[in-house]
């Protein structure tokens, strides 16, 4: 398995394409039902690549992902071939915190000795979408390209 396999709640949602998904393979609800008693890993198996199917998909048209805490604003451009960071960080003696929702108005161009700004890009190591997937784990954000725009201007 590439990524992580769906719950069953996002199975729920998805019923009409997992049963789509299974009519191409010519596995009629019957059958599937079946399987799923008499064969539980085969069955597991299906929902593995479904999941990942899913994954795939989704992960494909994810542009941009932002991760924040107090001290660090991160927004990755996740092209085709590299991903590139712009990046923001606030010093120590800094009293700014990203989190707050109005840290913009707060704090301006004009202000930029209390913050670090970079940009940053590397080619990706494993498949894009395995390193998309892995930031989204790791506490990212699907976003715009707002942020990033703004971020990669002040650089």
């Amino acid at each position: 398995m590439k990524y992580k396999r769906l719950t069953i709640e996002e199975l729920t949602a998805l019923e009409k394409e997992f049963i789509s998904f299974l009519a191409s393979m010519q596995i009629t609800g019957q059958d599937w039902e079946k399987l799923k008693k008499e064969e539980l890993e085969k069955a597991e198996e299906l929902i593995a690549i479904f999941s990942d199917m899913v994954y795939d998909k989704v992960l494909k048209k994810i542009k941009f992902l932002e991760y924040r805490d107090s001290k660090t604003l991160n927004v990755f451009n996740c092209s085709e071939d590299k991903i590139i960071l712009a990046g923001l960080r606030v010093k120590e003696h800094s009293p700014l915190d990203l989190t707050d929702p109005e840290i913009f108005i707060k704090w301006n161009e004009n202000n930029t000795s209390s913050v670090n700004v970079f940009k940053t890009e590397k080619n990706y190591i494993k498949e894009r979408e395995e390193e998309v997937f892995e930031l989204l784990q790791n506490g990212c954000l699907i976003t715009d390209d707002n942020l990033f725009n703004l971020l990669s201007a002040m650089v």
